[in-house]
């Protein structure tokens, strides 16, 4: 090899050594910043679902005055003070991965194709002044689109909830992460799909989910919302995992429960479970 030849490798090969140093400090360096980012983002979800977002806001300044968040035990159905909001442990990711933070689920009832349950999520009360009654509800939810899975939340409006389950409408619904075709499923985020959900009836009498994304939506039905054109694969997906979320699997038992008046302070959650999303025990 001609001395050229080794002083163009030679140049290379700094020249790759510096941008990876200079790749990696940024990384670390923007890390804090771009978690920020992130959990703004999230509240700012949070927020929009539950109608109390102002464009250009500070979202951690109208959560702080909006919010409060609960640890749900999703087994026994019931807010618990074993975890607080702010534990990591509680992160779906996490809880996916740690056998002792998850319920895997049977086919039957993984409408939703999320594989497995997590014991403990976090849902998020909304009052208009502190120490005022709760007016709205929002949950996380999340479920299988036709590329990807796509994480929200769903809002409920609890205005009218002493009517029982007929009494709860949509008071938003918003996705934060999805995969889904731009311009396709990908609308799942844009405003005018948004604007479809607030007011939709949920529930039954007998607490059966009935809302629905479907096709030419019936304008006589308060249960349905128009699907996305093009996407409806996207489209049942929405459904199927509000029907999961909103469903027995899901919160609508802890919905039951603490509209029913039920659901006792926040304590150790060594009571017996309720019911079981686990394969093969479900009721």
């Amino acid at each position: 090899m001609n001395p050229e030849t080794k002083r163009t490798f030679k140049v290379a090969i700094l020249l790759c050594l510096v941008c990876s140093v200079v790749v990696s400090s940024l990384a670390v360096g923007l890390k804090d910043i771009q978690n920020q980012k992130k959990e703004a983002f999230r509240q700012q979800s949070i927020l929009s679902a539950a109608g109390k977002w102002t464009e250009g806001a500070d979202a951690a300044e109208l959560f702080k005055e909006f919010i409060t968040s609960v640890v749900v035990d999703l087994e026994i159905n019931k807010a618990t003070d074993r975890y607080q909001a702010d534990d990591s442990r509680l992160d779906v990711a996490f809880a996916q991965r740690t056998p002792e933070f998850n319920d895997p689920l049977d086919s039957a009832a993984d409408v939703a194709g999320i594989m497995k349950r997590e014991k403990y999520s976090i849902v998020y009360e909304v009052r208009e002044e502190e120490g005022a009654p709760v007016t709205v509800l929002v949950l996380p939810i999340r479920g299988r689109g036709l590329w990807s899975t796509l994480y929200g939340f769903v809002a409920l409006d609890l205005v009218n909830a002493a009517d029982g389950a007929t009494g709860l409408k949509v008071k938003g619904l918003t996705y934060y992460k999805h995969g889904e075709t731009p311009g396709l499923g990908g609308e799942v985020d844009n405003p005018l799909f948004k604007d479809r959900w607030p007011g939709r009836l949920i529930y039954d009498k007998e607490w059966n989910v009935k809302v629905e994304v479907v096709k030419n939506a019936s304008t006589e039905s308060e249960y349905q919302v128009d699907a996305l054109s093009g996407a409806t694969l996207t489209s049942n997906g929405v459904t199927n995992m509000l029907r999961f979320w909103l469903g027995e699997d899901g919160f609508g038992p802890y919905l039951q429960n603490t509209l029913s008046g039920t659901t006792p302070p926040a304590t150790s959650t060594d009571d017996p479970p309720k019911h079981s999303a686990v394969s093969g025990s479900r009721n």
